[in-house]
């Protein structure tokens, strides 16, 4: 299934609805073929897609895949409880937290602004240019107003900005390229969320989303011209990390206006909302303030793709 949140329409969202609900209704021992034929026979759509949205669920926790079957989770079972009583907000709460819809409430969040009583306000025509499925799913909530302007209540808000929210589902990428990946992702996640909440939402943003040739990650534009904060991760302990010829280039061009965040110690088998907490209570991120100027002094430097660590 694709990962982009514009693939997860309102239709196939309540499709994937209709699916969790008649699981429990299949014999335990039924092939997965004849279970896609048969969910397709009672909630309709393309039968190809059948699988792919049983992958979500898979996904979500909410149905394992026993050999050749479908087997409704204990998690499952109580969002499927909440569906038939006609409340879906839990269904659309778990896909927020599971990243699912992190580029659009990026784009939300960057675009709206966050008034005194804590409600995020965006203007309609951007909210919906930019966070169509996702406006579209914040419409479950009797609370969220979607006209003449998208407003998005103060607790919610705190949903949609939180570590899990933002941080995208796994790319696929061969396995060392995937994993190299995904701790980058976190730990650059993990800056944004320790910057926001030290200086607000409208001031931090994530550059390195839309480029990666910049040279930084994280923008904090509360001062001008703005912090540029390069970000660093590693599974292990170890205080080294990799600058780019570019980084480093940058580094010694902005000097002051140039800082690293390092955080060690990330466990992608961990729920990122508990690891976030754990790390920043073990004193990460790191920060290096104009590196360029501490080579030789605190940190050295390894002419091999510059190799940081401190000096011994």
């Amino acid at each position: 299934m694709s990962a982009v949140s514009g693939w997860l329409t309102g239709v196939r969202i309540q499709r994937s609805q209709e699916i969790l609900v008649l699981v429990s209704t299949l014999p335990s021992t039924m092939p997965l073929a004849d279970v896609a034929r048969n969910l397709w026979q009672r909630c309709g759509g393309p039968l190809g897609e059948i699988p792919q949205l049983i992958k979500l669920l898979a996904d979500l926790k909410f149905v394992r895949l026993d050999k050749d079957s479908v087997v409704r989770t204990p998690v499952g079972d109580k969002v499927s409880k909440a569906l038939k009583s006609g409340r879906r907000e839990l269904f659309a709460l778990t896909l927020i937290r599971a990243g699912y819809f992190h580029d659009q409430a990026r784009v939300l969040i960057e675009c709206g602004s966050v008034q005194p009583d804590g409600n995020l306000h965006c203007s309609l025509r951007m909210s919906r240019s930019g966070a169509p499925q996702l406006i579209g799913l914040l419409s479950i909530w009797e609370e969220v107003q979607t006209f003449p302007e998208v407003v998005v209540p103060a607790s919610l808000l705190q949903e949609l900005n939180t570590v899990w929210a933002l941080l995208p589902p796994p790319v696929v990428l061969p396995k060392w390229a995937a994993e190299r990946k995904e701790v980058g992702n976190r730990a650059e996640m993990y800056s944004v969320q320790f910057e926001r909440t030290r200086l607000g939402m409208s001031a931090i943003f994530w550059v390195a989303k839309d480029s990666d040739e910049l040279g930084w990650d994280v923008e904090d534009r509360s001062v001008t011209p703005p912090r540029c904060i390069e970000v660093k991760g590693r599974r292990d302990d170890e205080v080294v990390f990799f600058l780019s010829d570019n980084e480093w280039q940058k580094a010694t061009e902005l000097g002051s206006l140039y800082e690293i965040q390092f955080w060690g110690g990330i466990d992608l088998a961990c729920d990122p909302a508990s690891e976030y907490a754990r790390l920043r209570a073990t004193g990460y991120p790191l920060v290096i303030n104009n590196i360029s100027t501490q080579v030789g002094v605190g940190w050295e430097a390894i002419a091999v793709r510059w190799r940081i660590s401190p000096k011994s």
